[in-house]
């Protein structure tokens, strides 16, 4: 199971019956909102937010009652459960399902992984420990490909401002300040849990040609692929980058998608990113 600020196609739920636990948006004037719903949900009031330099709304992460009772009726069921969350430096969640789990440790049929990366990333983690558990394996080794694929697993993304990362605390504000005054597009990297700034160039179509370079340089030939480019208002390009790769390796599982709210909250309109695995 995996938060909603996982990026994950819905085929990759529904084939592997993943548990997808909706996040919480609480905007600035108090009401809220569900964070698994789709960036265009919330486009326009995100849009709107920054117009007025109102701060972004924050991500609620579901609460260690929430998962134990997701635990409680799992374990009854006699399954075990493996929890997949973003980096605990970018999120609550992790600690959230801790707490949680520790109701459990004299059973250790539930774990929790800081998968130390997100959005795509972190989708494409779930998926592989999902597909070892459909083929069997024990939660031991499960939890073993998740943290193999998680160090493993590339992503990198462009953004037409870095202002949104900045108000939610996910980036320096002296990065975000110096790209934004020379209205350049910055390129971001998620390593070791956190996005850091990487570069800037001076227009959208070379941001995206430079992360998907990134990609290029990693090719393996033959080695299976998983491949997602994930993007806010930016379809044409994710669908472009799928394109591109599948030509390079036909084989490929690629597929591009919208990014779900509780990302969007803190990325803005205009991300386009890619995240790949090569399981060699």
């Amino acid at each position: 199971m995996t938060d909603s600020s996982a990026v994950l196609p819905e085929a990759w739920i529904d084939a592997y019956d993943i548990k997808v636990v909706a996040l919480e948006l609480a905007w600035p004037d108090g009401s809220l909102s569900r964070g698994d719903e789709p960036y265009s949900v919330v486009a326009e009031r995100l849009a709107a937010g920054a117009h007025r330099s109102e701060r972004p709304p924050t991500t609620g992460a579901p609460s260690p009652g929430t998962y134990e009772s997701i635990f409680d009726d799992a374990l009854a069921s006699g399954e075990r459960v493996v929890v997949l969350c973003p980096s605990a430096e970018l999120s609550s969640t992790y600690r959230s399902a801790l707490l949680a789990a520790r109701e459990h440790e004299s059973t250790d049929h539930v774990q929790v992984i800081d998968t130390q990366t997100a959005a795509a990333g972190q989708g494409i983690v779930v998926l592989e420990a999902a597909r070892a558990a459909a083929a069997g394996r024990d939660l031991d080794a499960v939890v073993e490909r998740a943290l193999s694929v998680s160090r493993r697993t590339q992503i990198w993304a462009t953004l037409l401002q870095l202002e949104f990362l900045r108000r939610s605390g996910r980036i320096p504000a002296i990065a975000a300040l110096g790209a934004g005054a020379l209205r350049l597009q910055p390129i971001v990297r998620y390593t070791h849990g956190s996005p850091s700034l990487v570069g800037v160039v001076r227009n959208t179509h070379a941001a995206y040609e430079r992360i998907f370079r990134e990609w290029e340089r990693t090719f393996v030939g033959s080695t299976p692929l998983r491949f997602v480019a994930f993007h806010s208002a930016r379809d044409a390009e994710a669908q472009d980058a799928c394109a591109r790769v599948l030509e390079r390796v036909p084989n490929a599982d690629a597929s591009a998608i919208e990014v779900p709210a509780a990302l969007a909250a803190h990325t803005g309109p205009g991300l386009i990113g890619l995240a790949w695995f090569w399981d060699n």
